[in-house]
């Protein structure tokens, strides 16, 4: 089941609420609970989560609070751990609150959009710096970059990442808000409590026999991370500091020769990963 996120592609979205991890946690819930096939309870067992860039954050709040329900993690230069310093001062005014009329805000935001990818952020990216909201603006690379003309569907190659982009500013009314509050409220940075419980649940589950403590557990007592070498938005070596640090050694890596744009432009590569991860036995 591939889920749409609130204000994405054809998604209605709540405006009025915060599109924070427990939206998105609830979203999935009601995304499982409306599929004719049974994804929770005793008799169907647990299911496999594979989440990319805002939506790696989102799986790993998922499992944080309903532990019981994931069979296995995978995320894909998934958010949540992006470093704070990171966040530039332009960003911080153009996704705040309270500081400006939120109108000039959207307007604001959506004139950013609206000039193009090559001028959707403000800081220049670099293997040393990115800004937290780069994590959600994968919608929003620079114009000569890999990830901005990266074909989305093969038999429609005019249909790219920044083409979809520029459709949902244009046709989806809800698209500015949405994003603008992802921004402010999604599992971007300071996700680390989250991570710590995941990796101090594997931590239980690798030395002991206790079935309450497995059922809780992941498959291989690990998380599997996918990231590409050259990601301006989830840096390689960060990523696997602060990983390793909040998940107690309890994961697996593995690097693809790509930018954010991984799963799309190296979705093979990608699948044969998850697919390698998933035979090895528990």
């Amino acid at each position: 089941m591939l889920v749409d996120l609130f204000g994405r592609g054809y998604s209605d979205t709540p405006c009025d609420l915060p599109h924070d991890a427990r939206l998105y946690t609830s979203e999935i819930l009601i995304a499982l609970c409306s599929s004719p096939l049974s994804w929770t309870g005793a008799s169907s067992g647990k299911f496999s989560l594979v989440g990319f860039s805002l939506g790696g954050g989102i799986a790993a709040a998922f499992t944080c609070s309903f532990p019981h329900l994931v069979a296995s993690l995978v995320l894909l230069a998934p958010s949540g751990l992006v470093r704070p310093s990171h966040i530039s001062k332009t960003s911080r005014l153009l996704y705040s609150k309270g500081l400006m009329p939120e109108n000039l805000l959207e307007y604001l935001v959506k004139k950013r959009l609206e000039a193009g990818p090559s001028n959707a952020t403000t800081v220049k990216v670099t293997k040393q710096t990115t800004t937290a909201d780069a994590a959600v603006e994968q919608e929003l690379p620079k114009q000569d970059s890999s990830f901005d003309t990266a074909q989305l569907s093969k038999p429609r190659p005019h249909v790219t990442v920044a083409a979809a982009v520029a459709w949902q500013v244009k046709a989806h009314e809800g698209f500015i808000k949405s994003f603008m509050s992802s921004i402010r409220h999604g599992p971007i940075t300071e996700q680390h409590e989250d991570w710590r419980q995941i990796g101090q649940r594997l931590a239980a589950q690798n030395v002991t026999t206790n079935e309450e403590i497995e059922s809780a557990g992941l498959q291989n007592g690990k998380v599997l991370l996918i990231c590409g070498r050259h990601d301006p938005i989830i840096i390689k070596n960060e990523l696997v500091e602060d990983a390793t640090n909040v998940l107690g050694g309890n994961m697996e890596f593995r690097f693809v020769d790509a930018g954010h744009e991984l799963p799309i432009t190296k979705s093979e590569e990608v699948v044969e990963h998850i697919s390698d991860f998933w035979s090895v036995p528990s």
